[in-house]
């Protein structure tokens, strides 16, 4: 009977052993399935914050990119509203045979002007290469990618290369014609030149050269009106990445506590 006793004890003792060994087992894997899970969710913590710290960089790049492109494409504007005057003002001068005016040698020089817009792409390029879709906001990725794909297009493909093309093959040859230019003493580089007719009187009956500030003109308003579209493409984007960025930033405030 003892014996009997002591066995069962014994194997109550063992059981006691076994239950203990396997609850500690269990409690072992809880704690490695925890540690990993919750490195796992530190690493994504660490890497959405670094995902956002160059989304918030990349927008401040883009911001800085446009601004400065709209500050050069407000100063194109008056260039080539400047500049369409004068062609404006010789035509009707002409087509009114109107006698030789000194006051129009400004006109003749730099009528035939167009300007030229610095368009800076690199932060976009920038964007590229890192990914668009580090923009999360869907509206203001497809903004950003609208100005710099599209409206940016227009005045690199279209306006530039239409003015180019225009100055190259008929504006310059017959200008050099027509046309001796001339320096004032109180003028200064990167001013508006100045140029008179070789032979004024010819010049009234000169259909080709009207013809051509015609189509100068024309150039002009598409210019002028490209350029306005783009400027309130910009103002609106400006706008919508300000605060996009008030609101990354709060987040990024936020997330330290």
């Amino acid at each position: 009977m003892q014996s009997l006793l002591r066995q069962m004890k014994f194997n109550s003792l063992n059981k006691t052993k076994w239950y203990t060994f396997v609850l500690f087992g269990l409690g072992e894997v809880i704690l490695l399935v925890a540690g990993i899970l919750i490195a796992i969710e530190i690493d994504k913590m660490v890497e959405a914050g670094e995902r956002r710290d160059l989304e918030i960089n990349s927008l401040r790049e883009i911001y800085s990119s446009l601004s400065t492109t709209r500050d050069d494409l407000e100063n194109s504007l008056e260039q080539d509203t400047r500049w369409q005057g004068y062609a404006r003002s010789i035509l009707t001068h002409l087509d009114q045979k109107k006698h030789y005016d000194p006051a129009l040698d400004i006109c003749f020089g730099s009528y035939y002007w167009s300007a030229t817009v610095q368009l800076k792409k690199s932060a976009y390029e920038q964007l590229k290469v890192r990914g668009l879709d580090l923009i999360s906001n869907d509206t203001l990725r497809y903004k950003i990618s609208e100005v710099y794909d599209a409206q940016f297009d227009i005045v690199e493909n279209e306006i530039e290369v239409w003015d180019s093309q225009l100055l190259t093959s008929t504006v310059y040859p017959l200008q050099i014609k027509l046309f001796r230019k001339y320096f004032p003493k109180e003028w200064v580089v990167y001013q508006d030149e100045y140029a008179r007719p070789v032979d004024y009187e010819s010049l009234l009956l000169n259909e080709s050269f009207k013809n051509l500030l015609a189509e100068i003109i024309s150039l002009r308003n598409y210019s002028i009106a490209s350029y306005k579209t783009l400027d309130i493409e910009l103002a609106e984007c400006l706008v919508m990445i300000e605060k996009e960025l008030d609101i990354l930033e709060k987040n990024r405030q936020d997330s330290w506590f």
